[in-house]
């Protein structure tokens, strides 16, 4: 009963310092509604900032030693990695990308939101300095941006089934099909509009059976294999509007498989839906 009395009380605490922020009441009014609930004004809920600052006032001289060492040692690496071995570059992206990776997993459980976003700057940074590394090595007029693009894939892939990430799972596919696309544009410079269709729909209704085939094993791959296939379906139009094939074909054909794919999706509902539940 005190756990639940004190728990009411904090919620009281914390609508009364919403107040204060938006605005609400003066100052003075939810000092007075504040000391109704509390002892003392300084056991108030503090804000992100005031936290924050708390911390770092409290933090040792060790600690102040190591952040300043951690932050130098990346403005060093930041100016001088232009400089570096080729090697060097790729393995210190590799070693940074491997540290987010790492420590999202670890807090994956602990807490989620921390995880994903590790995990999230991790892939982001993961394609990011390897555009910097392919640029710096004047490697962006060959394959070199395909040949990232196509790796980093496969780590989005590779760790959103480990990690069970739908989300990264699913930007590892799009990766996959942006490769395909540049693929297709460098080696089919001049396709007709059946050939554009030819190029996508088979891949479309191939991730839509892979679909419903996994869902029953893996249910997260199941929606992520469902949303992959939708939008192969409409890659044609997409890959046709980039590199002006047919284009004024284009609306006709969006109209089309909006028709086909309503229908489809109507009449097929109780089994799509258990694929992506």
């Amino acid at each position: 009963m005190a756990a639940l009395d004190e728990e009411k009380r904090n919620l009281v605490v914390k609508e009364i310092e919403s107040w204060r922020r938006s605005k609400l009441l003066p100052g003075k009014y939810c000092d007075f509604l504040e000391n109704l609930y509390l002892d003392d004004l300084n056991e108030r809920p503090k804000g992100f900032m005031e936290t924050t600052i708390k911390k770092i006032g409290q933090a040792s001289r060790k600690q102040w030693f190591l952040t300043f060492g951690i932050f130098t040692l990346i403005c060093f690496v930041v100016l001088h990695f232009s400089a570096f071995p080729v090697s060097l570059q790729i393995g210190l992206t590799g070693a940074v990308t491997m540290a987010f990776i790492a420590y999202g997993g670890k807090q994956r459980h602990n807490n989620p939101l921390r995880g994903l976003l590790s995990l999230g700057i991790g892939m982001v940074f993961l394609i990011g300095a390897g555009f910097g590394i392919v640029q710096l090595n004047g490697w962006m007029g060959g394959i070199g941006p395909m040949l990232l693009l196509g790796f980093c894939s496969l780590v989005w892939i590779g760790i959103g089934i480990l990690m069970r990430v739908p989300l990264l799972h699913w930007f590892g596919w799009m990766a996959v099909v942006v490769f395909y696309a540049l693929l297709l544009a460098r080696h089919v410079p001049n396709p007709s509009l059946f050939e554009v269709q030819v190029f996508w729909i088979p891949a479309a209704l191939l991730f839509a059976w892979l679909s419903w085939y996994l869902h029953v094993r893996f249910k997260s791959v199941g929606a992520v294999f469902f949303a992959s296939a939708l939008v192969l379906w409409f890659m044609p139009e997409v890959y046709s509007a980039l590199y002006g094939i047919q284009t004024n074909w284009i609306q006709i054909e969006i109209l089309f498989k909006i028709v086909i794919a309503g229908v489809a999706m109507f009449r097929l509902r109780k089994q799509w839906m258990e694929w992506v539940a």
